[in-house]
């Protein structure tokens, strides 16, 4: 295992993006400290954290929160650089690209496929916690049922084509896996938890052997970590030095101090509040304050996240 560094990951164990860490840890051969959050809100431990940033999983390294599982990896990997993933070359960039492809479109049908299956099974919180997230979808257990059946024919579409992606390849990004290859099995994670992946992707050896040698990496070694000391750590430490601190204006005339609110794209009723450290065109991390966590920076990726002034 490697040298302790401080890992806090908050995550509950159904969480796909939380699999998608977990796996990566595991890649890592990583110790790391498992704060296990609520599935639905409140969820009061973790958003006195970020901001109000409400989904799973959350990385915690002392004072310092980073949000979104794309930027998590990348930081993992930066503070985790042995054993090395798959970066800069043709292999690495396809998976990374099929990485953006799962999460703007793929996953989400897959997510509701899975739920739309067992949907008189799941528990009403669940579902009306859900259909916050997305008013936009009408999320009813009637609505999640009728969509299986045209999901399924999507998905058998779809998903055979990774393995004409994958070819003869050890990994999507080569001989070694990429960012991406950890993005991709979470899907196959995911389906194979109904045991709906051989179903939907019959044959295709290839990419069930694929998922298998991914599936050896496990999740490293978790210690259980309460929510109360992952305050209480955050409390007693100082954010990370940020080098080359900058804010540029943006389509608007943000400034450094300036409260803002972050949203997802195209989940603007989802709202994170805070003081603009840093903007640039890879990173927005903001600054917030309380009693129980103290100083806290909260990074979040540029890509699919806005930034706007606390006034709109």
């Amino acid at each position: 295992m490697t040298i302790e560094k401080g890992i806090i990951l908050h995550h509950y164990p159904a969480s796909p993006y939380s699999e998608r860490v977990r796996l990566f840890l595991g890649y890592k051969k990583a110790t790391w400290k498992s704060v296990i959050t609520p599935i639905t809100m409140p969820k009061p431990d973790q958003t006195i954290l970020t901001g109000g940033y409400r989904r799973a999983p959350v990385l915690q390294i002392g004072s310092d929160i980073y949000c979104d599982s794309r930027l998590i990896l990348e930081e993992l990997n930066r503070i985790l650089p042995e054993p090395p993933i798959s970066i800069g070359n043709a292999d690495a960039a396809s998976a990374n690209l099929l990485a953006e492809l799962v999460d703007a479109d793929v996953f989400l049908k897959v997510a509701k496929f899975v739920m739309g299956s067992y949907a008189q099974k799941l528990p009403q919180e669940l579902v009306d916690d859900r259909a916050a997230m997305q008013p936009q979808e009408k999320m009813t257990r009637e609505n999640m049922e009728k969509l299986v059946p045209y999901l399924q024919l999507s998905l058998s579409k779809i998903l055979p084509e990774f393995a004409k992606v994958l070819a003869k390849k050890e990994f999507f990004g080569g001989e070694i896996p990429a960012r991406g290859d950890f993005a991709i099995y979470q899907i196959f994670w995911f389906l194979n938890t109904i045991r709906k992946f051989k179903p939907l992707v019959p044959g295709n050896e290839n990419l069930h052997e694929w998922f298998a040698r991914m599936k050896t990496f496990g999740a490293g070694e978790s210690i259980l970590f309460t929510a109360e000391d992952a305050l209480k750590t955050a409390a007693e430490s100082s954010p990370q030095r940020i080098v080359s601190a900058n804010v540029l204006p943006e389509p608007y005339d943000l400034r450094a101090g300036q409260e803002v609110i972050v949203h997802p794209e195209h989940y603007d009723h989802e709202r994170i509040f805070g003081k603009l450290v840093h903007l640039d065109d890879e990173m927005i991390i903001l600054a917030n304050e309380s009693p129980k966590t103290g100083l806290v920076h909260v990074h979040f990726p540029r890509l699919r996240y806005l930034v706007l002034p606390k006034s709109s």
